[in-house]
């Protein structure tokens, strides 16, 4: 027992020397404060992803059962189960009470603006 508990420690030990800090490289020639003052040059991009029970068209969004039925290709999976994830989630189409949270119906249509 006390040869495993030895093992894990050298283990952890080589795994905590290993890791890299991230700062700059041992053969460059940057100062620390020109990295932090250096203005990033990095772009952010915005992705917004599709959930499959909305079309957004302009400002508005629409989104429900009706919408997923008709966007996917197999109607039949938005009840069976085991869907691939790909279908949606079955909160995507839940109405929640927005006081407690809970589950009060289900979104056949919904239009937001």
């Amino acid at each position: 027992m006390k040869s495993i508990l030895t093992l894990f420690a050298a283990l952890w030990v080589v795994a905590a020397n290993a890791q890299n800090t991230g700062g700059a490289s041992a053969n460059s020639h940057e100062s620390p404060q020109s990295l932090l003052t250096a203005p990033s040059t990095e772009t952010l991009i915005n992705l917004k992803l599709s959930k499959p029970n909305e079309i957004t068209a302009g400002r508005i969004t629409l989104s429900g059962i009706v919408v997923e039925a008709v966007k996917i290709d197999n109607a039949l999976q938005l009840i069976n189960p085991f869907a691939p994830a790909s279908y949606g989630s079955a909160a995507d189409n839940t109405a929640r009470d927005p006081i407690t949270g809970k589950a009060s119906g289900l979104k056949v249509f919904a239009i937001r603006f």
